[in-house]
């Protein structure tokens, strides 16, 4: 190695040990200032609100942990300055939680500056977080993300059509495998199973949040989820898919339809643009619907159980139909 190679890799090591070992901003040197020795960190954690919290608002973390540690108190951060601008006391301790071994609550609903935040209790260190009065815009229409990518029928997500030849029936009034138009509302727990009482569960409750707080959402996607306006709320245009499947479930006054599809889904991961299960009539040829008898069902190729959790009576309603 010549004298120039020599330097070159001497100047990169002085740098690559400077680098490690000035922090002038970091909030470890700040810290450490104040009195605080770091060790190395022990499995604790501390969760919070990862939108932040109002000004005016209660603020709530939780420290835990999954060792024989204690914490008395905790401090809060100014993520730009790296100066403590609260502490508090951890107050008692609220026992083991999941896998957790001990737990605390951190309330700092006293301090009420807007501003960039992060917590620290014993060597635990959280996420930075935000204080301000609009730390919740937009998240009402951020949950209607979720909603979107599980649409079936058309997925706005993926900006194509899937499961378009739902379904046959099962234990209906009429002869098994008898073809309706059951296509549309969402999949569900993430997998391609769907059911009436989820949907109908989802349905109310984005229609009572926009009953009860119009204002929050937007209008920047059409009925179909793909982007643009149409003069409707999002949320609406979400419930009205919900609506509009449940009523292909419920085609009369006394005929009820339950679920669609069932564990024969759960054969591989996919796209449901990609569904080729093969419910008995072939590869994407549609998939059961279950008639809802308040009986135990079984799919007749697959042996898989299918429990309505309707009532009986309701049984007595479509025999006599």
């Amino acid at each position: 190695m010549g004298l120039k190679e020599k330097y070159l890799v001497a100047c990169l090591v002085c740098f690559l040990v400077c680098s490690c070992a000035v922090r002038p901003t970091s909030y470890r040197s700040k810290y450490q200032g104040a009195g605080h020795q770091f060790k190395k960190a022990d499995k604790a954690w501390i969760r919070i609100n990862q939108l932040g919290y109002k000004p005016a608002s209660i603020k709530v973390a939780v420290w835990v942990s999954k060792s024989e540690r204690r914490i008395r108190d905790f401090h809060l951060i100014d993520a730009e300055s790296g100066k403590i601008v609260f502490t508090g006391k951890a107050g008692k301790s609220y026992g083991d939680y999941g896998p957790f071994t001990d737990s605390y609550r951190l309330n700092f609903s006293t301090f009420n500056k807007s501003g960039s935040y992060y917590l620290v209790s014993g060597n635990a260190r959280s996420p930075v977080f935000r204080i301000g009065e609009d730390v919740y815009k937009g998240t009402a229409d951020f949950a209607l993300r979720y909603m979107r990518q599980q649409r079936s029928g058309f997925n706005p997500y993926l900006k194509d059509s899937c499961h378009t030849t739902d379904g046959y029936t099962m234990y209906g009034p009429m002869p098994d495998s008898t073809r309706i138009d059951v296509s549309g509302g969402w999949h569900d727990a993430s997998d391609y199973l769907q059911y009436a009482t989820t949907s109908a569960n989802a349905t109310y409750h984005l229609l009572a949040a926009y009953r009860d707080f119009p204002e929050v959402f937007g209008d920047k996607h059409l009925d179909n989820g793909l982007e643009g306006s149409n003069g409707k709320a999002d949320v609406l245009d979400e419930a009205r898919w919900g609506l509009d499947w449940l009523l292909k479930m419920h085609p009369r006054e006394d005929w009820l339809f339950n679920q669609l599809a069932d564990d024969r889904d759960h054969q591989k991961m996919r796209l449901p643009t990609q569904d080729s299960v093969d419910y008995g009539v072939g590869k994407a040829k549609g998939r059961p619907v279950y008639f809802a008898t308040g009986e135990p069902q079984e799919s007749p190729s697959s042996g898989v159980l299918i429990t309505s959790p309707h009532r009986s009576s309701f049984k007595t309603s479509y025999i006599g139909s």
